[in-house]
């Protein structure tokens, strides 16, 4: 982020509300932070190199003990600090994937952590940007569109140059700042917790995708409708694989090439919501290289929500 010379950088952090299916009804996650002697959302400020889906599920993991995944992001709050510094904190839905600590990391941070249901949570937050999350959240319930499934659209990484290379576009490989962006999405993409992997044959796809597969122990599956000459020769059959994906209510990583994705954005186009289908790129090359599209699915099919996130390689 470029910063105005003279202005100090705004001070960046992200957090997730997590949410339940309790006995009496929906229950949010909350913590208690003794310092200023309240209620609030998990979130805490960004480390360096971090995006900000892995700090909102680092920082969740650190103030409650529960690992969670992210799901449809929540409205964002920008406030000034007292030193005059702007704070800017990116927030999420979320649901347990896992319970790592029984409770807070350090207890003069966070007392006390609590399952709350909605009401309750209404009259503990003081934050006003806390309650307009969990405003959006109760939204999202009342549409039945709060338990969403992601799919993430991966444009490959950096590649060597296609003018340059000789040996056929099938083993053109990612270059040395492509090879990095692989090594750094595996932290970035495990936070929204995918659970297959689709991408085109080609090296290049292969090569970026392949550290997520492997450390998340997820497999591999390629598919020739994801190549270029794939989708040259049948775009329908590129279509129709994006649309059985979007429709099959699986969180997946779809890696492809910059230009099947006109084809591949027009289908998720047609599957979106209006609000989703005007945050959705529009001009090409639609992605840059590495960069990782995340599409909020919901029980419908209908993707709800869409954002935009690249490895953080610095």
């Amino acid at each position: 982020m470029q910063v105005a010379p003279g202005k100090s950088p705004p001070v960046l952090a992200a957090g997730a509300l997590a949410w339940r299916e309790g006995k009496k009804g929906t229950e949010v996650l909350l913590v208690h932070r003794p310092r200023y002697d309240d209620w609030s959302i998990p979130k805490g400020k960004l480390d360096k190199g971090e995006t900000f889906p892995q700090a909102a599920v680092r920082e969740v993991a650190e103030e409650t003990g529960y690992r969670v995944r992210l799901h449809r992001p929540l409205p964002a709050s920008v406030y000034r600090l007292p030193d005059g510094r702007s704070k800017i904190v990116h927030y999420w839905c979320g649901t347990v994937r896992a319970k790592l600590a029984p409770g807070p990391e350090d207890a003069s941070e966070i007392d006390e952590v609590r399952w709350v249901r909605l009401d309750t949570a209404e009259k503990l937050l003081t934050r006003q940007g806390d309650l307009v999350c969990l405003t959006a959240l109760r939204r999202f319930q009342d549409d039945d569109e709060l338990r969403t499934v992601p799919i993430i659209v991966q444009r490959h990484g950096a590649a060597k140059s296609r003018a340059k290379w000789r040996k056929g576009e099938k083993s053109r490989p990612l270059n040395s700042k492509g090879r990095k962006q692989a090594l750094a999405l595996p932290p970035l993409l495990d936070a929204f917790d995918p659970s297959r992997v689709v991408s085109s044959p080609w090296k290049r796809c292969v090569s970026t995708i392949e550290p997520l597969a492997r450390e998340g122990g997820l497999a591999l599956r390629t598919k020739d409708e994801l190549t270029e000459a794939g989708h040259e020769d049948h775009p329908s059959r590129t279509r129709a694989v994006i649309e059985r994906v979007l429709h099959e209510g699986q969180a997946a990583v779809v890696c492809t090439h910059r230009p099947v994705l006109p084809t591949v954005i027009e289908a998720v186009r047609e599957a979106s919501q209006q609000g989703a289908a005007l945050e959705l790129p529009r001009e090409n090359p639609f992605l840059a290289a590495g960069e990782a599209l995340i599409l909020h699915t919901t029980s419908r099919g209908q993707v709800a929500a869409v954002e935009r996130h690249l490895p953080n390689i610095d």
